[in-house]
């Protein structure tokens, strides 16, 4: 009857908010934090204004969280590069590759070889050539301050050995390169065939302690001064198996077929090249 009346009078009965409706939800007074009970008392006192200031708040919460995995993403990526490397100096890194191949010269190489693990970056990159220069400029040294009654043909000497070394090392790390391509799925980077063959060139720095004891060792100089050129073909070969994730015979098998087929090639071009010339000259002087 109440709710006739009052649709009679023009009133109409305006539907009260359920619990689920309000911003407490299901929560009761007790239950509920003060910033809800805040909501609460805007939403009784101004309804049309809540949504606008739930919505603002939900934008602040928002940005504040943002502003937070900001925050830890810029400190991630700023450790990042330091907990790749793990090295703040690279004279650091330098003897701990220096004595990883003494020590553990399989894993040490497989790690060089390995992109992920030791990227070829300028800095690496560089460590590798100085070790290499230093390796085949102490025998160089020793070449150039062998003969004192002729100094010019010593330097001479010394030169084209610290060359043709970094030559042979050229030719190596690109021989390594191109037979990866056919051998791995992924291919070795340049760089790592640089630096896995580079620091093979290890064993010649001790070619000089070794030629301090020339005198004392006598004869047997001869079988002491070969050990840095043996442990150089151990750790090339070494270099190359781990390098190219073969085993050994494989690795012999393409040992004994690549040098005949390169030379092979060579002699080929070489022939077809002189022939083309004695053929021009021959038309020439007809």
């Amino acid at each position: 009857m109440s709710k006739e009346n009052d649709n009679e009078n023009g009133i109409s009965a305006s539907p009260q908010p359920t619990s689920a409706e309000g911003p407490l939800g299901n929560k009761k007074i007790v239950d509920a934090e003060p910033e809800e009970l805040v909501q609460a008392l805007r939403h009784v006192v101004n309804p049309e204004s809540n949504g606008v200031h739930s919505s603002t708040s939900e934008k602040r919460r928002a940005s504040e969280n943002g502003d937070i995995l900001d925050q830890t993403n810029s400190a991630e990526n700023a450790r990042e590069p330091e907990a790749k490397s793990g090295y703040k100096n690279p004279f650091h890194l330098f003897a701990d590759v220096f004595y990883g191949v003494l020590i553990a010269p399989r894993q040490t190489l497989a790690i060089l070889a390995d992109r992920a693990k030791f990227p070829p970056t300028f800095a690496n990159l560089l460590l590798t050539f100085a070790l290499v220069l230093f390796s085949v400029g102490l025998p160089a040294a020793m070449k150039a301050s062998g003969n004192a009654s002729a100094p010019e043909e010593s330097v001479l000497k010394s030169i084209s050995f610290a060359f043709g070394n970094l030559f042979n090392w050229s030719i190596l790390s690109l021989i390594l390169y191109y037979l990866s391509i056919g051998l791995r799925p992924n291919r070795l980077t340049l760089g790592n065939a640089f630096i896995v063959t580079g620091w093979a060139f290890l064993p010649f720095s001790f070619f000089a302690p070794v030629a301090c004891f020339k005198l004392a060792l006598g004869n047997g100089f001869i079988f002491f001064a070969c050990l840095p050129a043996i442990w150089f073909l151990f750790l090339q070969w070494t270099a190359f198996q781990t390098a190219l994730r073969v085993s050994n015979f494989k690795l012999l098998l393409i040992a004994l077929v690549v040098p005949p087929v390169l030379c092979l090639v060579y002699i080929f071009w070489i022939g077809l090249a002189a022939f083309s010339l004695l053929s021009q000259l021959i038309a020439h002087l007809s």
